[in-house]
């Protein structure tokens, strides 16, 4: 009897040490899930600001109106839009105005800087997370100025 008691401490033991193991295990994946369902999130996002961007650009131009369209980080990450030779910074809330012209739309705001670069007829909307800057490209389907 006394071989069979210390035959269950023993079992006890290795049961626990596996327990722990695979606990570490789970926890560990699901924090590595965690960062890359919230860093899918947010490029996810991106796009979404990209084509909304581009189908306002797209109604002010068909309906020949002007529309106020209003940016905002995402959460607490901002980001910078980049379109024709123009930048847009978003880090807090943002208002644009989109005016139809002959040959597409302009985009007015007083967030609106010159930029070196000329992306052409793209939208690329840039940010950082983990220390990354990542970068998001639309062509759009209409000429923003």
């Amino acid at each position: 009897m006394g071989n069979k008691r210390g035959q269950v401490s023993v079992d006890f033991i290795l049961s626990m040490m596996f327990l722990m193991l695979v606990s570490i295990f789970i926890y560990s994946t699901e924090l590595t899930f965690s960062n890359g369902v919230t860093n899918g999130y947010i490029v996810d996002k991106l796009y979404s600001i990209a084509d909304t961007f581009e189908d306002y650009a797209i109604l002010a131009y068909a309906k020949n109106e002007n529309i106020t369209l209003k940016l905002k980080p995402i959460g607490d990450l901002g980001y910078v839009i980049h379109f024709s030779n123009k930048v847009i910074n978003v880090s807090y809330d943002t208002f644009i105005l989109i005016t139809p012209t002959k040959n597409g739309v302009k985009i007015y705001s007083d967030k609106i800087n010159i930029s070196p670069t000329n992306v052409g007829n793209n939208i690329t909307i840039t940010t950082i997370i983990d220390g990354k800057n990542i970068t998001i490209w639309k062509k759009s389907a209409i000429n923003i100025s």
